[in-house]
């Protein structure tokens, strides 16, 4: 009977140990932190949302995003569309895609191995989307 109890203490002792360790590490080591970029043109409204996760002690970071872009004009004006979205340091993503009837037009995600710097937070991206009626341009901005 002793034995039996010690057994369970000692199991139920390190399910416990192990559970706090992993909630700890991946709330504290893992902290991950979002901004949402948006903006909008008179034809096109967008939205990026940036995912940054801090990996180890040392600010080795990783990030992801999601860039959605609508159409915000009437439906069929637009069958097709280039679009580039440019970052502080240079060109990030380029594409040119055939717009069909669901929304969002653009829906892509990608994965990075930097993180977002605050001046990359503060200057935000530029989205250049080019269609048969010509060009504009989103600045997408933090909330």
């Amino acid at each position: 009977m002793k034995r039996n109890r010690r057994t369970a203490l000692v199991f139920w002792s390190s399910f416990w140990i192990m559970f706090v360790g992993a909630c700890l590490f991946s709330f504290l080591l893992l902290p991950a932190k979002t901004t949402t970029f948006t903006g909008s043109s008179a034809h096109w409204k967008a939205q990026r949302v940036v995912q940054v996760q801090k990996l180890d002690e040392d600010f080795h970071m990783s990030s992801h995003s999601q860039l959605e872009v609508w159409w915000t004009g009437t439906s069929g004006d637009v069958m097709e569309a280039q679009y580039q979205l440019t970052g502080l340091h240079g060109m990030m993503e380029q594409a040119s895609r055939i717009l069909g009837p669901l929304h969002p037009w653009v829906s892509g995600y990608t994965g990075a191995s930097e993180g977002l710097s605050d001046p990359e937070r503060d200057w935000g991206f530029f989205l250049t989307i080019t269609w048969k009626r010509g060009t504009e341009i989103l600045h997408l901005q933090s909330d």
